[in-house]
C-alpha cells in the first residue's frame, strides 16, 4: 500500500480528529489515518492568599492536544481488525505526556530502584512517582481490536475506562480547562489524586492492560465492559522484600490494580441516558511495621468504587446536561508505626493522630482503622450553538464524607480517636465559556470559572497548590481564565 504522508494527513483532516470511542467501531474498509489536535492557551489561575500563576498551557484547554494513528482492515464476512495509537502532547514545550505500566502507583516510571522494606530494615518503602519526564508515549490510547458488525468490538490494550465517558460526554467543557467537571471529580477531594501527585496512575481515565467489549447499537442501547489485569504476583505478601518467604521484590499484593467496569447507554431522539460503574482493587500489602502516616506512601489503600449517572436532552441548538457520581474508598486496617521511626508532618488527607503522638516523636506500634470514605459530585450544564459560536455554562459540586478512624496500640491496647479533618469538606464550581469557529477545523475560545472550597483543608485548586489556600472553618476561592487557539488535523 503506497500512500504519501500528505495523502494520509488529507484523509485524516476529511474525517476529523476524535478520541478513541466508547462505542464499537464500524468497519469502514481498509485504511490508515494520521490525525490530531493542537490546542494552546494562556491560562491564569489565582487563589485566596496564594497569589496567581500565568502559564502557557499546551496540553489542551478546549480539546486535548494529541497525535494519533488509527487503521482498519476489512477482512470480509462482517469481520474487521483495527488499531488505535494516540499520544498526548504538551505543545508549549514539545514534550510527550507520561503513562503508566499498570494501574497502581507501584513500579511506575520514575520510581527509585532501591529495595527498602520497613519489615526488614525499619525504613520506609521507596516512594513511587510519575514526576520523571518521558518522551512521546501513546498514553491516551494503545489498542488493537477484532470487530464484527453484529457482535461488536473486542479491544485489547490501554483504553478509556467506562466510568470516564459520562464525565466528559455530559460536561459542556469535557475534561480539560478551568471549567471542567473533573476539577472536582479528579481534584483534591479524590483520594487517588492526593496520594500520587503529579498525576495518578489509578484508572480514573484510562486503564492499562485492559480487555474490553463494546456492543453495536441495539434499539438505542449500547454497552461497554472492561477488565484490566493486576499483573501482580499471586504469592506476594510484602513490598520489595529481600529475604525470607516470598522474597520476590514484588511491587504489590495480588489483585492490586485489577479493574472491572461497565457502561450502559440509551439514545432515543433528543434524549441520552447513561450509567457506569467500576471497581479497582487496592488490597493493602499487609506490612506489619510501616512507619509514618499509616503507610500511606506505600500505595493506594482500600478498594475504590466509582459510579455515575448522566442524562442530556437536545432542544434545537441547545443541549441540557446533568450528571451525578460517587467515588467510594473501602474501610481499611493498616499498621500505624513501627515504634522506631519519627512521625512526620501529615500530608493532605492523612488521618491525624489524637492519642498524644506528635510530629517528630516515636509512636508505639499499632493498627489504624478508617471508615469508608466517599466523594459525591453533581453537575448541571448547558451548551447553545448560534452561528459560529458555541456558548457554555455549568455548575458543579463535590462533598467528601467519612474516613474517620481509630488507633489501637499493640502494647497497651489503648484505643484513641483519629480525627479526619477533611470530613465534610466541599467544593462548588461555576464556569462559563465560548468557542468561536474560524473554520471547520480551527477555533478560538475563552473560559472563566470560580471554584469555592469550604471545610478544614478543603483546597480550592486548579493546579495552584499552596498551603495558604486552605480553609479553616471558612472558605477559599480559586478563579481561572483560559484564552486559547485550537486546530484539528
Amino acid at each position: 500500500m503506497k500512500k504519501s504522508l500528505v495523502a494520509l494527513a488529507t484523509l485524516a483532516a476529511a474525517t476529523g480528529a476524535f478520541a478513541q470511542s466508547p462505542n464499537a467501531r464500524a468497519i469502514t474498509g481498509s485504511n490508515v489515518e494520521i490525525f490530531g489536535v493542537v490546542d494552546m492557551a494562556v491560562s491564569r489561575v489565582s487563589a485566596t492568599d496564594a497569589g496567581s500563576r500565568l502559564r502557557m498551557e499546551g496540553e489542551g484547554r478546549n480539546e486535548s492536544s494529541r497525535l494519533g494513528f488509527r487503521g482498519m482492515e476489512d477482512m470480509g464476512g462482517g469481520w474487521g481488525a483495527g488499531f488505535w495509537l494516540e499520544a498526548g502532547m504538551f505543545m508549549e514545550s514539545g514534550q510527550g505526556q507520561n503513562t503508566t505500566g499498570n494501574n497502581t502507583n507501584y513500579g511506575q516510571t520514575g520510581v527509585s530502584t532501591g529495595t527498602n522494606n520497613a519489615g526488614a530494615s525499619g525504613a520506609s518503602p521507596d516512594i513511587p512517582t510519575l514526576g520523571g519526564l518521558q518522551g512521546l508515549t501513546f498514553n491516551r490510547a494503545s489498542t488493537v481490536s477484532l470487530i464484527n458488525k453484529d457482535l461488536g468490538e473486542f479491544r485489547l490494550g490501554r483504553d478509556y475506562v467506562p466510568t470516564f465517558w459520562n464525565k466528559t460526554q455530559f460536561d459542556p467543557f469535557g475534561t480539560v480547562g478551568v471549567g471542567a467537571y473533573t476539577n472536582l471529580t479528579y481534584g483534591t477531594l479524590n483520594k487517588y489524586v492526593a496520594v500520587s501527585p503529579p498525576g495518578s496512575p489509578a484508572p480514573l481515565v484510562r486503564a492499562s492492560n485492559s480487555i474490553g467489549w463494546l456492543s453495536q447499537n441495539i434499539n438505542g442501547f449500547r454497552a461497554q465492559v472492561m477488565y484490566a489485569l493486576s499483573e501482580m504476583p499471586s504469592a506476594c505478601t510484602d513490598i520489595q522484600k529481600t529475604s525470607g518467604v516470598n522474597s520476590n521484590l514484588c511491587n504489590g499484593t495480588a489483585d492490586s490494580g485489577k479493574y472491572t467496569g461497565f457502561r450502559l447507554t440509551y439514545t432515543s431522539g433528543p434524549l441520552s441516558l447513561a450509567a457506569a460503574q467500576s471497581t479497582t482493587k487496592n488490597p493493602y500489602p499487609g506490612v506489619g511495621t510501616v512507619p509514618n502516616r499509616a503507610g500511606i506512601l506505600t500505595g493506594f489503600q482500600g478498594d475504590n468504587k466509582d459510579m455515575n449517572l448522566a442524562a442530556a436532552y437536545q432542544m434545537g441548538a441547545t443541549r441540557l446536561m446533568a450528571q451525578m457520581g460517587t467515588q467510594t474508598f473501602a474501610a481499611t486496617n493498616v499498621s500505624a508505626n513501627n515504634g522506631t521511626s519519627a512521625i512526620s508532618a501529615p500530608l493532605p488527607f492523612d488521618p491525624v493522630y489524637t492519642n498524644g503522638a506528635v510530629v517528630g516523636s516515636t509512636a508505639t506500634a499499632g493498627v489504624l482503622s478508617t471508615t469508608e470514605w466517599r466523594n459525591k459530585t453533581t453537575l448541571l450544564g448547558v451548551t447553545h450553538v448560534t452561528g459560529p459560536w458555541t456558548l457554555k455554562a455549568s455548575y458543579a459540586t463535590a462533598k467528601r464524607t467519612g474516613g474517620q478512624g481509630t488507633y489501637t496500640s499493640n502494647t497497651g491496647g489503648a484505643v484513641a480517636a483519629v480525627a479526619n479533618i477533611e470530613d465534610g469538606a466541599s467544593q462548588k464550581q461555576i464556569a462559563v465559556g465560548a468557542v468561536y469557529d474560524l473554520s471547520k477545523r480551527t477555533a478560538v475560545y475563552g473560559t472563566y470559572s470560580k471554584l469555592t472550597a469550604k471545610g478544614q483543608n478543603a483546597v480550592a485548586s486548579m493546579g495552584l497548590n499552596s498551603a495558604a489556600a486552605v480553609g479553616v472553618g471558612g472558605s477559599v476561592n480559586t478563579t481561572g481564565i483560559d484564552l486559547g487557539l485550537r486546530h484539528r488535523f
